[in-house]
């Protein structure tokens, strides 16, 4: 594919002030499906209680287990407690050697210019989407999902002129891929519809539940628009800003808000590596330091997987950002990257609900006999300096901060650390003795 059709293809599904965007922002379009508008009412699910702690447990999936359904993603090796999905939106086979040195280790639909195992040969686990027939795919055991649709929670890509046209068209392509029976899950990226707002008015919940697990992408950071659309939900808290590490957290909270009960599959969250095919004034680059913040919000709201959207319009970092950006600035993604693999048999365990104070968003983990705090500026909070306040079934005498080689003292079950910038995080790590 030209460099300039696949711009085209992909700007296409990324413009947000044309056709029904222009008309979201005046209020409504003519035959815009707008009925059973309102925010689903979650299930109730059973959790389970860690013993001795007295902290109920977070609702989820089942974590790496959750793939043992799926029989490819099973003998791919999902089911592995360190497996933790990283992927590229679009990846092209001929960049899998230099995306698997980054860290990257799945491709969320994969350019069609090349056989699949230029791919799957390198060891990248791929999402197909239908480009590719049944028989190119074969039997490749790293091609462990089929993509439906990119944002079809919009209309894009999946052609329908109304909500209900394009769901119809999603359960459609769906039960078409589920046809092929072939131990593979089926995969969809939304966008706009989970700020419920004027896409996807009353089928959310609908896109969500008709496919396997999903992505989400709205370039909070970089895209002047996309904030506004942000700002212009009923669920965004009124004055604050948007373009913020916590932004991308809230968005995992806006995706299980729409699932069948909250944690009943993964939610995977969409973070651009530099000017994402950008075309509105004002639009910026994503800072390493704001992928990074990105990143971990999402993944303290539960995100299951963080993919990237590395096609860039800069004029600096190149047209594949993440193989083409200055080596800098690649060896920090790197880093990045690697900071989640690290953590990854962490992360894949069920998370507990505590509140540690209203000024930092947090994510409570159990694991190897430690408790992990994994905490970030809340949505609102200015940066500085917040206070964390521990569980009293969960007592410590001081705190080590992961990774940045110092430690901190508790005093009266509370500690104070710094959050410098928007977008700072912090892991904390103490022995879990509960009480």
């Amino acid at each position: 594919m030209e460099l300039h059709q696949k711009q085209d293809r992909i700007l296409s599904r990324r413009l947000f002030v044309s056709g029904v965007g222009a008309a979201a922002l005046a209020g409504g379009a003519a035959g815009a499906v707008l009925s059973n508008v309102g925010q689903p009412s979650p299930q109730n699910v059973a959790i389970a209680v860690p013993n001795g702690s007295n902290l109920a447990a977070v609702p989820w999936e089942g974590g790496p287990e959750y793939w043992r359904r799926y029989p490819k993603a099973e003998a791919a090796g999902w089911t592995n407690p360190s497996f933790f999905p990283v992927g590229v939106f679009f990846g092209r086979p001929a960049h899998a050697k230099q995306l698997k040195a980054l860290g990257i280790n799945t491709f969320q639909a994969v350019e069609h210019n090349a056989p699949l195992a230029a791919a799957t040969a390198e060891g990248m686990f791929c999402i197909v989407q239908d480009e590719f027939s049944s028989a190119e795919i074969g039997a490749d055991p790293l091609a462990v999902g089929l993509l439906a649709y990119d944002e079809c929670d919009m209309g894009l890509g999946c052609g329908g002129q109304t909500t209900q046209e394009s769901l119809a068209n999603m359960r459609a392509q769906v039960n078409a891929l589920r046809s092929r029976n072939d131990g593979r899950f089926i995969n969809a990226n939304y966008s706009k519809g989970v700020l419920e707002t004027f896409w996807a008015r009353g089928t959310m919940r609908d896109f969500m539940s008709v496919v396997d697990c999903a992505s989400v992408d709205n370039y909070a950071y970089t895209s002047p628009d996309t904030a506004a659309a942000i700002a212009a939900s009923s669920h965004w808290p009124a004055g604050v800003p948007v373009a913020r590490a916590a932004t991308y957290g809230w968005l995992v909270e806006r995706m299980r808000a729409f699932q069948a009960y909250p944690g009943s599959q993964p939610n995977w969250m969409m973070v651009e590596t530099a000017m994402p095919y950008l075309t509105d004034k004002g639009a910026s680059t994503i800072t390493p330091e704001q992928i990074e913040g990105a990143c971990w919000s999402a993944i303290a709201h539960e995100a299951r997987g963080i993919v990237f959207f590395q096609h860039n319009n800069d004029g600096i970092n190149g047209n594949y950002s993440l193989v083409e950006s200055p080596l800098e600035r690649r060896e920090r993604i790197h880093a990045i990257i690697q900071g989640i693999h690290t953590m990854a048999p962490v992360i894949n365990t069920q998370s507990y609900a505590w509140d540690f104070g209203s000024d930092t968003d947090t994510m409570l983990k159990m694991h190897d006999g430690a408790a992990y705090i994994f905490a970030s500026n809340a949505l609102g909070a200015e940066p500085g300096a917040h206070k964390l306040s521990l569980p009293p079934s969960l007592p410590a005498a001081s705190i080590e901060v992961v990774g940045e080689n110092r430690t901190i003292q508790v005093n009266n079950s509370a500690f104070t650390d710094d959050f410098t910038f928007e977008y700072s995080h912090h892991i904390y790590k103490f022995a879990a003795n509960p009480v």
